[in-house]
């Protein structure tokens, strides 16, 4: 059995210590596996020093293996076997136990609870909307370590934080309080059609567009022949002097949501304002006004890093938290100060 197989809940880290529980009852060969796994995944992340699992010791209803290393033991993993569940518990120094809790998180058992949000912090509606979307793991951080940092701006910089509301259909409770917030952010805007962009705002696009009874089409991210339409789901004439919505996931500099623009009022259509779920604050908005469309986000990066969200909530260490406010308070200096080359993205002509 591999450690990415198995589901997680209870996920905690405190001291030297990493704790977790999946709900099922795993055998003896699987807890074997999965020792051996966590060994595997210790020694090529974590710490190359590790040289294996020492001998399975049983007792009653645990087992535990130690890890290894060349003169010494570096840490333990413990198995409980429970009525409905097995519990798990490694030893290993802090700042490798906060190592192993930052891969473990991406296993947990998504269970959204809006309540728990209500319960747990007194934010706006960004702030809300941006703590739900770290409870369904939207919003993904990397230091590099563990997993890659994310590619961004056309893959020639790098960021370690990522944000994907793709899977919002997967979650009915969070799809359907996101989609009735964002109809009450654009209630007052004047709007005969809704335009998305292809992919991740498809559905989003569709959705919103059905809560006000207005058709719906989407913008091809490229054309495939030089003959084919910019857009899917719409006629020429369909789209003449109606005043349409565009519609997208996330907003970092605009210039994608530009050409969408410029292709509508080519095709007769009135544009002026643009709804995202999640604005990066990277300039975005000031790349809209300049020609002319209004920006209205459902959250955005403060409202993320908002000292009103708990980590309870977020899962974000205190090393995750200061690298995605040193990447956002200057991405040039950020990637200076990790060795990369930044490349200065401008619009295109």
């Amino acid at each position: 059995m591999k450690l990415g197989q198995v589901p997680l809940r209870e996920i905690e880290c405190a001291g030297d210590v990493v704790r977790a529980t999946t709900p099922y009852i795993l055998e003896y060969d699987e807890i074997a596996g999965l020792a051996q796994d966590i060994s595997d995944t210790y020694r090529q992340l974590i710490n190359p020093a590790a040289r294996g699992l020492g001998p399975r010791r049983r007792e009653a209803n645990a087992e535990s293996y130690t890890i290894l290393g060349t003169d010494s033991e570096l840490g333990r993993c413990h198995f409980v076997y429970d009525l409905e569940e097995t519990r798990l518990a490694v030893e290993m120094s802090p700042e490798e136990a906060t190592k192993l809790y930052r891969l473990l998180r991406e296993q947990r058992i998504v269970v959204p609870d809006l309540e728990l949000v209500r319960r747990k912090m007194s934010g706006n509606l960004a702030e809300t909307v941006a703590a739900i979307l770290w409870q369904i793991g939207a919003i993904k951080v990397s230091l590099g370590d563990l997993r890659p940092l994310f590619k961004v701006d056309d893959d020639r910089n790098f960021s370690p934080i990522y944000i994907d509301v793709k899977g919002l259909t997967n979650y009915p409770e969070v799809n359907d309080f996101v989609i009735s917030s964002a109809a009450l952010l654009v209630r007052n805007i004047a709007f005969d059609a809704v335009c998305g962009i292809e992919a991740g705002s498809i559905s989003i696009a569709a959705l919103l567009a059905h809560k006000f009874n207005r058709p719906m089409f989407f913008a091809r991210k490229s054309r495939r022949y030089p003959e084919a339409s910019p857009f899917e789901g719409a006629k020429r004439h369909e789209v003449f002097r109606k005043r349409v919505l565009m519609v997208d996931d996330t907003l970092v500099h605009g210039w994608t949501k530009a050409r969408v623009v410029a292709a509508l009022r080519e095709w007769g259509a009135k544009v002026d304002a643009c709804f995202v779920v999640f604005d990066r604050q990277e300039g975005g908005d000031e790349d809209l006004g300049r020609i002319g469309v209004r920006l209205c986000s459902l959250t955005n990066r403060d409202a993320a890093l908002s000292p009103k969200i708990p980590r309870e909530i977020s899962f974000l260490t205190d090393a995750e938290f200061a690298e995605v406010t040193s990447y956002f308070r200057n991405p040039r200096v950020w990637h200076e100060r990790r060795g990369l080359a930044f490349t200065d993205i401008r619009p295109p002509a």
